[in-house]
C-alpha cells in the first residue's frame, strides 16, 4: 500500500480490526505503516488495540505496547520505558545509549529499533496518544517518519479533539487515519448471530446508539449473563468516567431530569453555561447514551442518579423540581423531584404535591401518592390543609371496586395499542381478576414488548398470579433474573409440595414484595407455600400482618382475599370451625360480582370446612351461592370442583363425586398441567371408586399417583397411601395408614392427618372388638419428623398392644352429636384437658372449645362433669 497523507476511514470497530489485520500481514511481509485511530469515549479504541496486539502475537510479530496517562505527561520518557519493558525485546537494543532524553539519544534509540525491524516485524501500539509525554512523543514521531522503510507498524490511539489540535505533528506526517464509528446493525447482528429473535439487533442499536460498551451490556443482558441486572448500569458508569467536567455534570442533570427538556433546563440543573450544555449534550448523543435530551434506557438514568449522595442529590433534585415547575410540567413529574430531595420549601411545592398525589392515585400508584402527601403534611401549616391531606391519605386504596371497574376494563380492551404502561398493567390486573385469560396474557405480552420493560418485581408478581389462577406463567423476562427465578421456584409448590426451596423463596417474596394490586396472588402463594412446609406459625404471622396492613390502608379487596387465605390456613390446621368463620367473613367483605373468579377460593374452603365438620346442610347452602362461569376456567374452579366432589363423597353421592373429579382431570389435561398439591385427581378418583366398590381401579389410580408424585408432595402421597391401605391387603393396612399419617404430619396438614388418624382408630377399634378388647386407641401429639416408611413415635401400628375400653356410648348421644363432636366428648368425659384433647386429635384448642360448647347444648348438660353419665354405654342385646 502506498503512503497516504491523512487518508480517513470511517469504520465501526469490527471493520477497523479487519483493516488493521490486513496491515499486520503487510508488516510481516516487510511493509510498514503508521495508523492514527480516533473515536469518542468508549468507542472501542482500547479494545481494538488489544485485539490488534493479540493478532500480532499470533503472527509472531514483536509487540511493544504503552499507554499514555494524564498524570504522567510530565514524566520524561515514561511511555518509552513502557515500550522497552517488553520481555521479548533483546537486552542489547539500548546498550551504549545514555538515557538522557536528548535528540541524540532519541535518534540512537530510533536507529536501534529500525535495526531490530530489519530482523523481524515489529508492532508499536500506544493507547491515549494525547497523554504521551514530550520525550516519548519525539521518539514516536521519528518512528512514524520511517515506518515505510521496514516492517514496522505503528497503531496510535487518540482522542477526537486532539487530532486537529495538539496532534498536528503526527497528523502532518504520512499516515492512515481510522475514525471509529458506532456499531452498525449488521455488526450487532454478528454479535447475536446465535439468537433467532427478529428485530433484536435493530432494537439493541436503537437503545445503544451503537456504542460498544452499551451494545455489549445489552447483548449480555439478553443472553442472561450472571450479572444481568447490573451489566448495563455498570457500562453507563464506565462510559461516564471517560468524561471530564462539564460533560459529566450535564449527563447527571439529564439523568436527574429524566424527561425530554431543553438544553437550557439542563444547563440550569447542571450549573453550567448553556453553550457548554449544548456541546456536551451533542457529545453524549454521539456515544449513544442519550437521544434528544433524555437517556435512551431508563436503567442508564437510574445508574447515574443512584450514584448521587447526600447534599448533591438534594440540590440537583430541588433544582430539577424548580425548573420543571417553571416550565409548567405535570405535577407528578415535579413532585417526584421534591420527594427525592425530601424538601418542599417553596411556596408552590405543597399544592403541587397534593395535585400529584391525586394524579397518581388514578393510576393506583399508592406508594408514591402516600410519599407526596406525607411530604406535603410535613410542610403544611393551615388546619384546612392538614385536613385535606388527611382525607386524601384515607382514600389511598383500591378506590374503584373490581365490579365497578368492569366498564373501564372494556375501554382498556378497546384501546388496543394506544394503551400506556399504566393502563396495560391495570388491564392485566383487572382481566386476571375476572378470569379473562387471553386479555391478561395479551396485556402482559404488550408490557414485555415496551421499550421500557416491565420491572422484574412486577413481572415476578404477575408470574405468580398466572400460576395461581392458571398454573402457568405468562410473564416475560430474563430467565436468570433473581425475581423471576424466585417466582418460578416458589410456584413449584403446586407440583412438589412444601420444600426448603419453596419456603426460602416464599420468605423472599414476603420480605421484598409490598402489598399491592399486582402482588396479591404472589403473597398468597408465598403464605400457602410456608404452610405446605409445616411452617404454620410463619404462614399465619405473615397472613395476619398483611391483613392488618390491608385493613389500615383501607384496601377491602386485599383484606378479603387475605381473609380467605387465613381460612385456608385454619383448615390445614384442622380448625374447621375457625376456617368456616374466616371464610364467611371473607365472603361477606365483598359481594359476588366484586369477587370475580377469585370467589372460588373462599367458597372451596368454606365447603370443605362444613363437609369436614359434618355440617352438610351448611355445605349444601354453599353450593347454592353463585359462581362465575369463568371461574371454571381457573385453578380456583378446580379447587372448588374438588371440594364439591368430597362433599358428594361424604354424603354418599359417589357418582356425582366421580363427575367432579373427572372434570378436574379434564381441565388439567387440557392445560397440560399436573398440579398434585392443588388437585391430586387420581387419588380423588381412587377414593370415589373405592366407595363405589371398585377397589382394583382405586389401587391402580393410587399407585399411579404415587409413581408421579414428588417425595415432598404430601397431598398426593398421603392420600394415595391411605387409599392403598383401605383398598389393599388387610395386613399391610396399619403400616400404610401409619406412613400416610407421617406424610401429613411432616407437611403440617392436620386436617388430612386427623382424617387418617380416625381411620387408624377405627381400624384399631374393629380389631379390638374382634379380640374382645374394649379401650380405644388415642394418639398423643409428637414433634419432629421420622423417615418415610418408619412409624413415627406415638402413631399406632399393628403390633401395638391394645387395652380395654368402655362400652360404646349411648345411641341417643351418638345420634345427637357429629363424629367430630363425639370424639371430643369422649375424651373430655375421660377427664382430659382441652389442650390434651387438641394434641390427641391434632386440632386447635379453639376447635375443642367450640365442639364442647355445641356438645353441652345438644345434650343439655352444664359442663364436662355431666358428660360421663350422658355418654354411658348402651345396653348390649
Amino acid at each position: 500500500m502506498g503512503a497516504i497523507w491523512g487518508q480517513n476511514r470511517r469504520d465501526d470497530p469490527h471493520e477497523a480490526l479487519a483493516f488493521l489485520e490486513t496491515l499486520l500481514i503487510g508488516c510481516e511481509a516487510g511493509t510498514g505503516e503508521s495508523v492514527l485511530v480516533g473515536g469518542g469515549p468508549a468507542s472501542g479504541k482500547t479494545q481494538l488495540q488489544n485485539q490488534v496486539v493479540a493478532s500480532a502475537r499470533e503472527l509472531g510479530i514483536l509487540t511493544l505496547t504503552a499507554t499514555g496517562a494524564a498524570d504522567e505527561r510530565d514524566v520524561a520518557g515514561g511511555v518509552i520505558d513502557q515500550l522497552l519493558a517488553s520481555p521479548a525485546l533483546p537486552r542489547t537494543l539500548t546498550e551504549g545509549l545514555a538515557a538522557d532524553g536528548t535528540d541524540d539519544w532519541i535518534a540512537g534509540l530510533c536507529s536501534a529499533v529500525h535495526r531490530l525491524v530489519r530482523e523481524r516485524a515489529v508492532l508499536v501500539a500506544v493507547d491515549d496518544l494525547h497523554h504521551v509525554d514530550e520525550t516519548s512523543a519525539r521518539l514516536l514521531l521519528r518512528l512514524q517518519r520511517r515506518t515505510r522503510s521496514a516492517g514496522l507498524l505503528l497503531v496510535l490511539n487518540h482522542a477526537d479533539s486532539w487530532y486537529g489540535g495538539g496532534g498536528q505533528p503526527f497528523a502532518s506526517q504520512p499516515h492512515r487515519h481510522v475514525q471509529l464509528m458506532p456499531l452498525s446493525v449488521r455488526a450487532i447482528a454478528e454479535l447475536v448471530a446465535a439468537e433467532e429473535h427478529d428485530g433484536l439487533p435493530e432494537r439493541i442499536h436503537e437503545l445503544s446508539g451503537g456504542n460498544p460498551l452499551l451494545v455489549n451490556a445489552l447483548v449480555d443482558a439478553h443472553r442472561g449473563s450472571a450479572d444481568t441486572g447490573s451489566a448495563y448500569s455498570e457500562a453507563v458508569q464506565r462510559l461516564l468516567h471517560h468524561y471530564d467536567s462539564p460533560l459529566r455534570e450535564v449527563a447527571t442533570a439529564i439523568a436527574v431530569l429524566d424527561t425530554d427538556v431543553t438544553t437550557d433546563a439542563v444547563a440550569l440543573v447542571a450549573g453550567v453555561d448553556p453553550l457548554d450544555a449544548e456541546t456536551s449534550t451533542g457529545r453524549l448523543a454521539d456515544t449513544g447514551l442519550i437521544a434528544g435530551v433524555r437517556f435512551r434506557q431508563p436503567p442508564a438514568a437510574a445508574a447515574v442518579v443512584g450514584g448521587l449522595r447526600g447534599p448533591e442529590k438534594v440540590r440537583l433534585h430541588a433544582r430539577a423540581a424548580e425548573v420543571k415547575h417553571s416550565r409548567g410540567l405535570p405535577a407528578a413529574d415535579v413532585a417526584r423531584h421534591l420527594v427525592a430531595a425530601g424538601e418542599a420549601n417553596a411556596e408552590w411545592a405543597l399544592p403541587v404535591l397534593v395535585a400529584a398525589a391525586e394524579e397518581v392515585m388514578l393510576a393506583d400508584d399508592i406508594d408514591f401518592a402516600t410519599r407526596c402527601l406525607k411530604l406535603a403534611a410535613s410542610v403544611s401549616t393551615a388546619r384546612w390543609e392538614q385536613q385535606m391531606i388527611s382525607q386524601l391519605l384515607a382514600k389511598i386504596t383500591w378506590r374503584v371496586n373490581p365490579a365497578a371497574a368492569a366498564p373501564h376494563l372494556q375501554s382498556l380492551r378497546d384501546a388496543g395499542d394506544s394503551l400506556d404502561r399504566t393502563d396495560r398493567t391495570a388491564l392485566a390486573r383487572q382481566s386476571l381478576w375476572f378470569g379473562e385469560r387471553d386479555t391478561f396474557e395479551c396485556a402482559l405480552a404488550a408490557l414485555g414488548a415496551d421499550i421500557e420493560p416491565l420491572d422484574p418485581r412486577t413481572a415476578a408478581e404477575f408470574s405468580l398470579a398466572g400460576h395461581w389462577h392458571y398454573g402457568v406463567s405468562a410473564a416475560s423476562g430474563e430467565a436468570t433474573d433473581p425475581w423471576l427465578r424466585t417466582a418460578n421456584s416458589l410456584a413449584a409448590v403446586w407440583y412438589t409440595g412444601g420444600t426448603d426451596v419453596t419456603s426460602a423463596c416464599a420468605e423472599r417474596i414476603l420480605q421484598n414484595c409490598r402489598l399491592s394490586d399486582t402482588s396479591l396472588e404472589a403473597l398468597s402463594t408465598a403464605i400457602l407455600a410456608l404452610a405446605h412446609d409445616d411452617k404454620a406459625d410463619r404462614a399465619e404471622g405473615w397472613c395476619t400482618s398483611l391483613r392488618e396492613e390491608a385493613g389500615y390502608r383501607g384496601a377491602v379487596t386485599w383484606k378479603a382475599m387475605l381473609d380467605a387465605i387465613g381460612a385456608g390456613l385454619a383448615l390445614r390446621q384442622g380448625d374447621v370451625a375457625g376456617a368456616a368463620e374466616r371464610a364467611t367473613e371473607a365472603l361477606a367483605a365483598l359481594d359476588a360480582p366484586n369477587w370475580g373468579v377469585a370467589i372460588s377460593y373462599p367458597l372451596a374452603t368454606l365447603l370443605t370446612a362444613h363437609t369436614a365438620a359434618g355440617a352438610f346442610k351448611a355445605a349444601a347452602a354453599v353450593l347454592r351461592r353463585p359462581l362465575p362461569d369463568a371461574a371454571m376456567t381457573t385453578l380456583g374452579g378446580v379447587r372448588y370442583l374438588r371440594a364439591r366432589g368430597h362433599f358428594h363423597l361424604a354424603t354418599n353421592r359417589g357418582l356425582a363425586a366421580v363427575s367432579d373429579f373427572q372434570q378436574c382431570r379434564r381441565i388439567l389435561r387440557e392445560w397440560n398441567l399436573e398440579l398434585p398439591t392443588i388437585a391430586p385427581w387420581r387419588t380423588d378418583l381412587a377414593e370415589a371408586n373405592l366407595r363405589l366398590g371398585n377397589p382394583a381401579l382405586a389401587v391402580d389410580l393410587a399407585r399411579q399417583q404415587l409413581a408421579c408424585a414428588a417425595p415432598t408432595d404430601a397431598c398426593s402421597r398421603g392420600s394415595a397411601l391411605r387409599v392403598l391401605a383401605l383398598a389393599g391387603d388387610a395386613e399391610a393396612r396399619p403400616g400404610l395408614l401409619t406412613r400416610a399419617a407421617e406424610v401429613f404430619k411432616d407437611a403440617g396438614d392436620r386436617l388430612e392427618l386427623a382424617k387418617t388418624m380416625r381411620t387408624l382408630n377405627q381400624l384399631g377399634q374393629h380389631a379390638e372388638r374382634s379380640a374382645g378388647l374394649v379401650k380405644p386407641v388415642h394418639v398423643p401429639r409428637q414433634t419432629g419428623r421420622s423417615p418415610l416408611g418408619r412409624p413415627p413415635a406415638g402413631l399406632p401400628v399393628a403390633s401395638r398392644p391394645a387395652v380395654a375400653r368402655p362400652e360404646p356410648v349411648s345411641t341417643a348421644a351418638s345420634s345427637a352429636l357429629s363424629e367430630a363432636e363425639l370424639r371430643v366428648a369422649e375424651l373430655a368425659a375421660e377427664g382430659r384437658t382441652n389442650r390434651q384433647i387438641a394434641e390427641t386429635l391434632y386440632i386447635t384448642v379453639s376447635t375443642v372449645e367450640q365442639h364442647l360448647t355445641r356438645v353441652y347444648r345438644k345434650l343439655g348438660v352444664a359442663g364436662r362433669a355431666a358428660l360421663a353419665s350422658e355418654l354411658a354405654p348402651a345396653e348390649n342385646p
